[in-house]
């Protein structure tokens, strides 16, 4: 996608997107480094990951690093240590991901949400990524409690149905889009796939610009 032909909103504080939803009917959410912070996640998985490699000195900072390097982070600590097996791989990936995650909403995000409902406005989130991982963020974040729809693209028959497909925003508009889709909006932070089917379907976009995030682009050419 190129940056001509994005035509949205950009914000850059999550909570700034109350002051673009007048008139709308529906509010969807993308999850993920749009309501919470996914190196918070990251670094919550590592830590789980590290008491099962215990023999491994700081072995948090040592998988935290090779993220930051943009390296496999248990693939390179395992290796590095001397200790990797695939057995073992397996084991620290199964931990990672079926971990209870240590995670927050960003600040202001549950009062928003609660603002955006006493608009009278359905709330909905539209998530990729393993079922499993992305309910126990739901779970603990609570949710389940702050909004009326969500949908795990891959529970809809698979990976495939990840964004930028749009079928989770038909099912969508079904459940929450009361005045079709001209009257809701998507609101994510990859630039690269959250906003292909909302454009194409006449949603309003609202960008979310979030420098913690993984997918944070710093300059304008980096569109492509």
């Amino acid at each position: 996608m190129s940056r001509e032909n994005v035509t949205m909103i950009e914000i850059t504080e999550i909570t700034e997107v109350m002051n673009y939803i007048e008139g709308l009917s529906a509010v969807v959410f993308d999850l993920d480094d749009t309501l919470y912070s996914e190196k918070e996640y990251v670094r919550s998985g590592y830590k789980a990951v590290a008491e099962i490699i215990s023999q491994v000195d700081d072995a948090e900072e040592k998988l935290w690093e090779a993220f930051e390097r943009k390296k496999p982070a248990i693939d390179t600590v395992l290796k590095d240590e001397g200790i990797y097996s695939e057995e073992l791989k397996e084991r620290c990936l199964e931990v990672y991901r079926n971990h209870k995650p240590d995670i927050h909403l960003y600040f202001g995000v549950a009062d928003m949400l609660k603002g955006i409902r006493k608009r009278g406005m359905n709330i909905g989130i539209i998530t990729d990524g393993r079922p499993e991982g992305q309910q126990r963020k739901i779970y603990v974040l609570g949710l389940d409690a702050l909004v009326d729809e969500i949908i795990i693209t891959d529970e809809l028959g698979g990976p495939e149905h990840r964004k930028p497909c749009g079928k989770a925003f038909h099912l969508m508009r079904d459940m929450i889009g009361n005045g079709g889709y001209s009257t809701m909006c998507y609101v994510g932070d990859n630039i690269k796939k959250d906003f292909v089917a909302p454009e194409e379907l006449g949603m309003r976009c609202i960008w979310f610009r979030n420098r913690d995030g993984l997918y944070y682009i710093e300059e304008d050419n980096n569109y492509a």
